[in-house]
């Protein structure tokens, strides 16, 4: 599965269904299974095999297959390998609108809006051991399944989980405490980053220089490269290759542009620093990855249509 799927800036579902699941993400590449990202729709990962640790803001938690993590809207989060050779986890993203009822009724005022505004906060990381959290995790299952199979009423009975995944959380949430010292020095840090990588995916297609990152959040152009790799695990060079990297990826798979023409629409102005950078990333050449995407979409054809004789 493609990961750039799950960028920040990928609309998740539509407006009347906000809802999208991603099954069997697998590994990118190197230690990284999950690119520091934010959105403003809620997230659960189910890990389905290995196990990985994964930053919610300044919180960093190893989930291990059969367990699963819950993030916050708003809330920076990524994944590394640490102790598992390899990972493959399960992502349902929604947006809280799906949650909300028309009208202020008991539910809405009492178990949604505290939820969704953050005064109670459920317990993130699910581990399955205690009833409640099988239960969440039958739930969750239920939700990617029926997605998978395009089942009839999918979006009736994601709905309904998600209430009943809610229900399970909410014995267990506790009130949100008032930000100290710390948490503010770590709100800070992660709203620093969060300001330069949307300035990152808003500019990766144009020279980019460190200064006018590190200008952007208001750092020295050395701590912010210190910083940056603190808290994204990449230097900011790496990052915005990366990037650029994934926008070429989708070019290629959807147009017949020659590489050097998508080379330089993504921002490398050297086509030899392209093709080694894509290398690098995704283990084969600019061409030789639009030769495997066209025959991988080929054999998928074949396989429905040998489905349906």
């Amino acid at each position: 599965m493609q990961r750039e799927m799950l960028r920040e800036n990928r609309i998740h579902g539509n407006p009347m269904y906000p809802v999208s699941v991603y099954p069997s993400v697998e590994q990118l590449n190197g230690n990284s299974i999950l690119e520091s990202h934010w959105h403003e729709e809620m997230e659960f990962i189910v890990v389905e095999q290995g196990s990985a640790i994964f930053q919610t803001d300044m919180v960093y938690t190893e989930v291990s297959e059969g367990e699963a993590l819950f993030v916050h809207s708003g809330e920076l989060h990524a994944g590394y390998l640490q102790k598992s050779p390899r990972c493959v986890f399960s992502a349902v993203v929604f947006h809280p609108d799906m949650l909300h009822s028309r009208t202020q009724d008991t539910v809405q005022t009492q178990f949604i809006e505290p939820f969704i505004n953050k005064k109670l906060v459920p317990p993130p990381h699910i581990r399955g051991v205690q009833p409640w959290e099988q239960e969440l995790l039958t739930a969750l299952k239920r939700i990617i399944t029926s997605h998978e199979q395009n089942a009839p009423a999918r979006e009736l009975a994601t709905k309904a989980q998600l209430y009943s995944i809610i229900a399970c959380l909410f014995p267990h949430m506790t009130p949100a405490s008032g930000e100290d010292v710390v948490m503010a020095s770590q709100r800070n840090k992660v709203e620093r980053i969060k300001k330069a990588l949307a300035y990152i995916n808003s500019h990766a297609h144009e020279p980019i220089r460190l200064r006018e990152i590190s200008d952007e959040v208001g750092m020295s152009e050395g701590h912010f490269c210190r910083f940056f790799k603190q808290m994204v695990q990449k230097s900011p060079v790496e990052y915005i290759n990366y990037q650029r990297i994934q926008k070429a990826c989708r070019l290629l798979e959807q147009s017949d542009r020659k590489v050097v023409d998508i080379a330089l629409d993504v921002g490398f102005e050297n086509l030899s620093y392209f093709i080694a950078t894509f290398k690098k990333w995704n283990g084969l050449t600019p061409s030789l990855y639009r030769k495997q995407h066209e025959a991988d979409q080929g054999l998928a054809v074949l396989s429905i249509t040998d489905g349906n004789l």
